[in-house]
């Protein structure tokens, strides 16, 4: 895909934004107010660049007819000609904003993945239990009850990020009974969406054996071994929704299962809350 699509999401009607009054957790708030700022940012520099485009062709304009230098008019007229200079600059730094919204949005979900299953194990600490094992040491760094049990769930979370996507669905369909996904499309294309922001971090977005393994090939998206993988801005609102439409899921199943407090996402907003 042409880089110069990452400009063009600012036009977008596809974005995908739940409204502020949908009902959830203290968890898919934050999760919520991270895929918006990441949003947001993107915007705002498109917007801001935009501005800087506007303002330096209306001051060529209005310059224009006073001034009789040769050179610098044709200064001014190219200005005028070419109206997206600096737009058109910022596409050419399209796979670094993609990188960003990717990892940004990906790491946003893990966390609130992470909240989700640690706000769950408090109401039913239970689920917790298993075969492994922890240190006395590390049972009294803690003097309060919840925060060893998000102890943890953080150790068995990082643990299982380490097996991708794969391993922690079966974790959470184990330990908490609940299914994360309604169809396979939305598990290939979060699996996907993960797996970029992993090469990402760990690789320089460089598709790698490890990758391929686990993203396999998917109808739509384009990628090889040993080169770039560069997610276009109408692929980046596909993953980025999917992974939002996942996570309203997630929120909705748990929350009804294990009680936990919701409040519209306004009122989580508010400051203390």
């Amino acid at each position: 895909m042409d880089d110069t699509n990452l400009i063009n999401f600012q036009s977008s009607p596809n974005v995908f934004y739940p409204p502020q009054t949908i009902v959830c957790t203290a968890s898919f708030s934050r999760f919520l107010r991270e895929y918006h700022a990441n949003l947001d940012f993107f915007f705002f520099v498109i917007g801001l660049t935009t501005s800087v485009d506007r303002t330096r062709v209306t001051a060529a304009k209005a310059i224009l007819p006073g001034v009789s230098e040769t050179e610098k008019r044709i200064e001014l007229e190219a200005s005028i000609v070419d109206p997206d200079r600096a737009l058109n600059k910022l596409a050419d730094h399209s796979p670094v904003q993609s990188k960003n919204l990717t990892n940004g949005i990906v790491s946003a979900f893990q966390r609130y993945f992470s909240a989700i299953i640690s706000a769950a194990a408090l109401k039913r600490p239970e689920m917790l239990s298993s075969s492994e094992k922890i240190s006395i040491s590390d049972v009294l760094r803690f003097t309060r009850h919840k925060d060893l049990v998000s102890f943890l769930v953080d150790r068995k979370i990082n643990e299982l990020s380490y097996g991708g996507l794969s391993e922690m669905e079966k974790y959470f369909n184990d330990r908490l009974g609940i299914s994360m996904f309604l169809e396979d499309r939305q598990r290939i294309l979060l699996r996907l969406f993960v797996e970029a922001r992993n090469i990402n971090v760990h690789n320089g977005g460089i598709v790698n054996d490890l990758f391929l393994s686990r993203a396999g090939q998917v109808e739509g998206f384009s990628y090889s071994k040993g080169k770039r993988f560069h997610i276009g801005m109408d692929e980046l609102v596909t993953l980025s929704e999917n992974a939002m439409r996942v996570a309203m899921q997630i929120d909705a199943a748990v929350s009804e299962k294990f009680c936990l407090r919701r409040n519209s996402h306004e009122v989580w907003k508010r400051p203390g809350k």
